[in-house]
């Protein structure tokens, strides 16, 4: 196992045509329609679209919160969507990290037993666990607040603790939702500078699905889903809000 200051191997992320359909009553909605994407350099990446364009459905495919119907989903060198129950629960805990929106702390530990729990659920030594999870709420600027719980700390404090939590086994990629969806402008500025500093000195894939320029265009690249598919990529290189919207709403579009 990697220790929390060791960089992760890299893979990368390949996805090809990639379905997925859910049956609401007696509708059949196609959230997923054959998603091509390929990523295999470390980053801060977005996934952007319209509600309803199907970026939750991706990301739980991603996550290995959801199977697809048909396709193949590669992450980091493994076929996730070839995988058993019991893989694919220790695909969610160890090969992964997901960032959410609203934390998902549990309110009744504190920072360090947030970030501890899914190494102790795994197996891990707790004396290791603590220790790996010690190391990186000092990286993310939070160690003083380890032993206090959720409601004692600030949101950018708490969104710091869980991006702990997503890293405690070192994964090379990363899944974001919406990461600063729950946070001010201030705090929201410190979280895109760390997840930058985080996807540089860790060589870390942060993919995040957002609807919302103002985190999209913190990002490297932009990858524009509509209509369950992925209509096509761009740079952002520099852009501003108002230019990369524009882009994203003619990117793919004849």
């Amino acid at each position: 196992e990697r220790s929390a200051s060791e960089k992760s191997s890299f893979n990368g992320v390949e996805l090809v045509d990639v379905r997925k359909s859910y049956v609401t009553g007696d509708r059949k909605v196609e959230a997923v329609r054959g998603v091509n994407l390929s990523i295999h350099q470390p980053g801060l990446y977005a996934v952007m679209g319209p509600s309803g364009s199907g970026k939750s459905s991706l990301l739980h495919l991603l996550g290995g919160l959801d199977r697809p119907d048909s396709g193949t989903i590669e992450i980091s060198g493994r076929r996730i969507d070839a995988l058993g129950e019991q893989e694919l629960t220790r695909y969610r805990r160890r090969d992964i990290g997901i960032i959410f929106q609203q934390f998902n702390l549990l309110p009744t530990m504190t920072a360090i037993e947030n970030v501890t729990l899914p190494g102790v659920l795994d197996g891990m030594p707790m004396d290791e666990a603590r220790t790996r999870g010690l190391q990186l709420l000092d990286e993310l600027g939070v160690k003083p607040r380890a032993d206090h719980r959720p409601d004692a700390l600030s949101g950018g404090e708490q969104q710091r603790v869980a991006i702990a939590r997503s890293l405690l086994f070192g994964p090379s990629v990363v899944l974001a939702d919406e990461p600063t969806g729950s946070l001010d402008s201030a705090s929201s500025d410190r979280l895109w500078a760390l997840l930058d500093e985080l996807a540089t000195n860790r060589e870390v894939l942060i993919l995040m699905v957002t609807h919302e320029p103002s985190a999209a265009v913190r990002c490297g690249r932009v990858y524009v889903l509509r209509d369950g598919v992925i209509a096509g990529s761009f740079d952002v290189d520099g852009m501003d809000e108002s230019e990369l919207v524009h882009r994203a709403t003619h990117t793919g579009r004849s």
